[in-house]
């Protein structure tokens, strides 16, 4: 079983991408990058903003991997958002949050 994940940092240069068909896309909605030492997707209250990134697809092996990656849930949490991709298709991918329930 394949799962697909969005990635719009550090994951696109990673191991998990190396040989995998990418495609690019975007996530719109209310979301904001915010900058730091890697990038931080946060959800927002109000506004819309489109994020662009690629979406690939992984095992469950290796989404567990990413999971201990992205310090989840200590750091990340996991949500299935709608990814519209560059010719228009939609698919529902893995997208890594900002956790503002843990501090």
């Amino acid at each position: 079983m394949s799962l697909k994940i969005f990635s719009y940092g550090t994951l696109q240069k990673s191991k998990f991408t190396r040989g995998k068909e990418v495609k690019p896309g975007t996530l719109t909605g209310a979301y904001e990058i915010m900058s730091g030492n890697f990038p931080l997707l946060q959800e927002m209250y109000k506004g819309t903003n489109v994020i662009s990134g690629l979406l690939f697809e992984v095992t469950q092996d290796e989404i567990n991997e990413i999971d201990d990656y992205e310090n989840m849930p200590h750091f990340f949490k996991r949500q299935e958002k709608e990814i519209v991709l560059e010719d228009g298709t939609k698919a529902t991918a893995w997208v890594y949050l900002l956790n503002e329930q843990i501090g």
